[in-house]
């Protein structure tokens, strides 16, 4: 009998390891697994319908599109420029303000006359 038990017990000792071999995936593994491969796409989704250049966002988060071998543009004005010049250019400067002046009174005035207008038509 005792030769009988022992059998036993070691076939139920290998079904038990059988059994208990089984890997299992959690719910949250597979939420997390989702999350990790979904979320990429779901932003190059959103990116592409929003107009913005969803690859090139990454890519600059990353710092991938950095080339450093491009001089970088200074924009720290060089004397060159003569004295004559620059006056030249900040008269040119004021006169585009005065220009812009003008019409910006000359828009104020016939949005008035429009309104006026349109105030007349009502009544």
């Amino acid at each position: 009998m005792q030769i009988f038990d022992f059998v036993y017990l070691a076939a139920k000792v290998v079904s038990m390891s059988r059994r208990n071999n089984k890997k299992r995936i959690t719910p949250f593994t597979k939420l997390i697994l989702f999350l990790v491969i979904s979320t990429p796409f779901i932003y190059l989704g959103i990116s592409y319908a929003t107009g913005q250049d969803g690859i090139g966002n990454i890519k600059s988060i990353l710092g991938f599109n950095k080339k450093t071998d491009k001089e970088t543009k200074s924009y720290i004005p060089n004397n060159s420029i003569s004295a004559e010049e620059r006056d030249q250019i900040y008269q040119q400067i004021e006169d585009m303000k005065r220009l812009l002046r003008d019409k910006n009174q000359t828009i104020a005035k016939l949005e008035a006359k429009i309104k006026a207008l349109e105030s007349s038509d009502n009544k």
